[in-house]
């Protein structure tokens, strides 16, 4: 008995979810053939077959977490606890920074390449690594002395300097001094080799807010103020803290996102290295598995279901439930508006990763397109 032959191109993909073998055959003018698996082979737009390219093995360090850089196209990576750069044409590394041991997220910000790592937040420049962060220093001793400060209880607190960057304002210490004096201050030691000086924080006599005083070099380790200086604009970084890092990172309209467990942090805008631990953060309900901004919000995966936080800024943000299938962990990743198509909607890139129903793209206003939902299971 002969069988008719029947198409084999174009292949529309894999079904693994219809029941019955006749519904992978799709007829009339859009013929189109579904298969029920695909190893080693990538099917094209078009729908024709080739087979995948084969691997080879490279290198036989444990490296992790391999990433390249848009900006000068550098390959960075994990080798132990230790942030290296790779070479991928020898596959040597050169070590920057010890960040910890697990995972490492990368970003671009403002020209230098950021890690976030078990340790911390790193930064590289292109000559050298550092971190990112400056910690707050310890509040400063003061004590009286010979001077001709106005009689009165004051109030001291200092912040480190690194360049232009300012870290989080230290606790305040208060002294009171009598007629003819003047404030001792002796300097918290600074154990950070990046810092290059400290900023002095005053109030005036009996009260008052903090107020910014003088500069000093750090290698300074006391400082004498026999007259008040002229005082500035308040503390900007008062009662917060260094950024904190996270297994997920991102960036998200001038500010740095971290996930950790089910809490998602936000750095103070344009101020990276600086977050609010009052109310720069917003609790999940579940463990969070990836973290993805986009022009409308911020995609949020969750054990068991993904969730848009719409919104332009953390005050306003508005929890979403999207899907309700489970995204694979981590798995999330940019996708220009040329690749994605139709689903880019205006032109902006999307968000795409892979869950049990194959992958799923989160567009720019919250929109989730499933391509595969009828076709794809487990």
């Amino acid at each position: 008995m002969k069988t008719k032959p029947f198409p084999l191109y174009p292949l529309a993909g894999i079904d693994n979810a219809s029941a019955r073998d006749d519904a992978l055959q799709i007829g009339g003018d859009e013929r189109r053939l579904y298969v029920r698996d695909a190893l080693n082979v990538t099917i094209s737009h078009t729908g024709r077959a080739s087979m995948r390219p084969c691997l080879r093995k490279v290198s036989g360090l444990g490296l992790d977490s391999l990433w390249q850089s848009t900006l000068h196209r550098d390959v960075f990576g994990r080798l132990g606890e230790d942030w290296v750069r790779v070479d991928p044409l020898t596959w040597t590394t050169e070590t920057l920074a010890e960040i910890g041991a697990g995972p490492v997220s990368h970003l671009v910000l403002n020209n230098v390449v950021l890690a976030a790592g078990a340790s911390g937040i790193y930064q590289f420049d292109g000559q050298a690594a550092q971190r990112f962060t400056l910690d707050a220093p310890p509040a400063p001793m003061v004590q009286a002395g010979a001077g001709s400060l106005v009689p009165g209880a004051y109030g001291v607190a200092v912040a480190w300097l690194r360049g232009a960057m300012e870290s989080p304002l230290s606790p305040m210490t208060q002294c009171k001094v009598e007629a003819a004096a003047a404030l001792e201050v002796i300097l918290p030691l600074c154990m950070d080799p990046t810092v290059t000086g400290a900023r002095l924080y005053l109030t005036r006599p009996d009260g008052g807010e903090l107020l910014r005083g003088e500069d000093y070099p750090i290698v300074l380790a006391q400082v004498s103020i026999a007259l008040l200086p002229a005082l500035g604009a308040a503390p900007a970084f008062q009662h917060m803290e260094p950024m904190s890092t996270g297994k997920y990172f991102g960036q998200w309209r001038g500010r740095l996102l971290s996930a950790r467990a089910n809490v998602l942090r936000f750095s103070e805008a344009l101020a990276y290295h600086i977050h609010d631990p009052r109310h720069g953060f917003v609790q999940m309900p579940q463990r969070i598995t990836f973290v993805h901004p986009v022009d409308g919000g911020i995609w949020v995966g969750q054990v068991d279901h993904v969730a848009f936080l719409a919104g332009a800024s953390p005050a306003d943000l508005q929890l979403i439930r999207k899907t309700a299938k489970a995204p694979v962990p981590g798995s999330a990743v940019a996708v220009d508006a040329e690749t994605a198509g139709e689903a880019a909607g205006g032109g902006s890139a999307v968000v795409a990763w892979l869950a049990d129903n194959g992958y799923v793209m989160g567009t720019a206003d919250g929109a989730t397109v499933e391509p595969g939902a009828n076709a794809f299971a487990g």
